[in-house]
């Protein structure tokens, strides 16, 4: 079996009609944008790329990350390990039960010992 040819319309003049000045093969053209309105200012445009991000995170860890962003970053060991904790307990998902039980068991052994 061969290969069937191109068709005479879809292949380039030959090499006689080129040096004839047959005329060459247009070219694609672009299609046309369509309008879509004014052009958004990159602010606008970055401040919902903003807000969708932060839709997607846990409220918890946003505020965490806040506060470090006010505070600078965390200096003595006590509030390295406080706010390792605080991150610890925003991933969990059980609407706080856990944040609450380890409170009350701390309250309570601070209060043993003193």
């Amino acid at each position: 079996m061969s290969k069937p040819k191109p068709s005479k319309s879809a292949a380039k003049p030959g090499l006689l009609a080129r040096l004839f000045g047959a005329d060459p093969a247009p070219a694609a053209t672009k299609p046309a944008q369509r309008y879509t309105g004014p052009a958004k200012d990159p602010r606008t445009v970055l401040a919902q790329q903003i807000k969708a991000i932060r839709a997607r995170l846990n409220p918890q860890i946003v505020r965490l990350a806040e506060k470090v962003a006010r505070k600078g970053p965390a200096v003595t060991d006590q509030e390295r390990a406080t706010l390792a904790i605080e991150l610890f307990l925003a991933q969990k998902q059980d609407g706080g039960d856990f944040a609450a039980k380890l409170r009350e068991k701390l309250a309570e052994q601070k209060r043993r010992s003193h």
